[in-house]
């Protein structure tokens, strides 16, 4: 029986803890210098990220849904940043208004972004990099671009990967892979090439390649 008093205890606890956190909603931000900085990695675990490029002067780094509790870190090394968060069982209770991580990076950035996670959703809007490189595991992954000037390199495992590109112009080298996955590129190809787990082709002139891979979700280029 005194088990069963702790269990319910610590339940209306951890809800207590739960409605705590909407009650303390807002925007927790940080801002720090890219400059000197080659390599940008971001670890957004099972929260959802946007990350976008931005005319600012400092990268911008907030987290939607937060409270003074446990939040975003941010690691300064040897011409790298890392950007990770602490760990709060109350995102995980967080049901119905989950939390969401914002990286907004400045135009003028020309490095590299690394963008590792779990189970969380990955949403790119005209990132402009060098190199962008996305994997994950179940979370699925948008990429909303004008016109695309970088190499890009996603791997998801059961998540589906969208990309819509408004100038199907743009100068890349196609190369997308799927396991029992399906394909679907809605952009002409040149120099298409079609097998049961490989679509190749190009547009422009290929100076960028963009690949593409999961393992059992679905890619979608329109």
């Amino acid at each position: 029986m005194n088990k069963y008093y702790f269990c319910l205890l610590l339940v209306c606890m951890l809800f207590l803890s739960a409605c705590s956190y909407h009650e303390n909603d807002h925007d927790h931000g940080q801002t720090v210098s890219l400059e000197g900085i080659d390599n940008l990695y971001i670890d957004h675990g099972s929260t959802t990220i946007k990350v976008e490029s931005v005319d600012i002067e400092y990268l911008e780094a907030s987290l939607l849904v937060n409270n003074d509790g446990p939040g975003i870190v941010i690691d300064e090394g040897n011409q790298e940043i890392n950007i990770r968060l602490k760990s709060d069982i109350r995102r995980i209770l967080n049901i119905g208004k989950m939390p969401q991580l914002s990286i907004r990076i400045p135009t003028h950035y020309e490095g590299k972004v690394t963008i590792n996670g779990s189970s969380g959703n990955v949403k790119i809007k005209n990132l402009n990099t060098q190199k962008l490189d996305i994997n994950g595991t179940s979370g699925s992954v948008a990429l909303d671009y004008l016109k695309i000037n970088s190499d890009i390199n996603v791997s998801a495992k059961s998540g589906n990967i969208l990309l819509n590109l408004e100038d199907k112009d743009s100068d890349i080298n196609w190369l997308l892979k799927s396991g029992s996955g399906r394909r679907s590129v809605a952009i002409p190809l040149d120099n298409h090439q079609q097998s049961n787990r490989k679509t190749q082709g190009q547009t422009g002139d290929g100076s960028f390649h963009v690949q593409l891979q999961t393992t059992s979700g679905n890619i979608t280029i329109k």
